[in-house]
């Protein structure tokens, strides 16, 4: 049965890399449920899932000349579909620093004391927080943030594989987000 899939799936691709827009639509509305559900676990609540989908398929699409038929098509979907997620995440956290060095910048004319102390406080709870993620993916984090390395260039000096490393990464976004949300939550209550 999984091998007629795969021959099926073969045929519209090799419709679909010659422009078939019927094979393209078919292999949408097998795989946009799975596409959408990858990407909502992945991304923060405030971005829309569904427009970020489309966004996967439109890359497939404007690339179609350049699938291999030969191979399986979920492989290649989704690593459009993790990369087009790390760009939004990039994205996001440029985004929020952006935003905190203005407010940051707005504020030293004004009370330059008080942001030396938030800035030293934010500082120490990110101190605290990374402290607290296992040594391993600290690692992985550092490298990615703080010195800038690629996923492949972090799974080589560490020599294990990229998608560990996205895991990894991955694993330490989410960790991020819980402790903020906590942080807030206290906030609210006080």
């Amino acid at each position: 049965m999984e091998e007629k899939k795969y021959v099926d799936e073969q045929v519209l691709i090799q419709k679909l890399v010659s422009g078939d827009e019927m094979a393209f639509e078919l292999l949408f509305y097998r795989y946009r449920g799975k596409v959408a559900n990858f990407i909502r676990r992945s991304v923060p609540p405030q971005v829309d899932v569904e427009e970020t989908a489309l966004e996967v398929f439109l890359r497939v699409w404007l690339s179609r000349e350049r699938i291999d038929s030969q191979r399986f098509f979920a492989p290649y979907l989704f690593r459009i579909a993790r990369n087009l997620v790390i760009d939004l995440l990039r994205r996001n956290v440029e985004h929020t620093i952006y935003l905190q060095n203005e407010s940051f910048s707005a504020d030293f004319c004004s009370n330059e004391a008080e942001l030396n102390i938030e800035e030293r406080e934010l500082q120490s709870w990110l101190e605290s927080v990374m402290n607290k993620l296992p040594e391993q993916r600290k690692k992985i984090f550092m490298m990615s943030r703080f010195q800038g390395l690629t996923y492949p260039e972090i799974a080589k000096n560490l020599n294990i594989s990229e998608n560990t490393v996205d895991t990894q990464i991955r694993r330490s976004l989410d960790y991020f987000r819980n402790e903020l949300k906590r942080i807030k939550i206290l906030l609210l209550f006080f």
